[in-house]
């Protein structure tokens, strides 16, 4: 039951990342711009776009055989491809949150305006990918 789950669960995951991987890939093409839709942003980011598309791939075929250890490296995988590019968008953040050397301070409320919203797909499918985990701790018990 808890692979049946599992897989469904990380087929639609697998799915949302394939699509906004392929909306990155669509805007980073020349003469597109960025989409923009409340706190969610889509760059302009060609290669960011193809390796969110392919984390997508292998989340999903992973998961359709998420009870071997083939499938469940798969989508360990496509997970961390999708953690790489979260973790890249989270430093971002934190650098742009400094000051740069012109001698001023960043104010509180410039300070913490750098982490709200718009954010990149990235951001929001990092937490909905690490269940992974769960798969991994669960098949290290055999």
């Amino acid at each position: 039951m808890r692979f049946k789950l599992g897989s469904a669960y990380f087929v639609i995951l697998g799915m949302i990342t394939l699509v906004f991987g392929g909306l990155e890939v669509v805007t980073g093409l020349p003469g597109i711009e960025g989409l923009s839709a409340g706190a969610l942003e889509i760059p302009p980011d060609l290669w960011r776009g193809i390796i969110i598309f392919f984390a997508g791939v292998f989340i999903m075929v992973g998961a359709l055989k998420l009870r071997n250890i083939h499938g469940l490296g798969m989508s360990v995988f496509g997970s961390i491809m999708l953690w790489i590019i979260a973790g890249c968008d989270i430093f971002a953040r934190i650098m742009e949150s400094i000051p740069n050397g012109t001698g001023g301070l960043n104010t509180l409320e410039g300070f913490l305006a750098t982490y709200g919203p718009p954010y990149s797909p990235a951001l929001f499918l990092l937490p909905l990918s690490l269940v992974i985990f769960y798969f991994i701790i669960k098949e290290g018990e055999k």
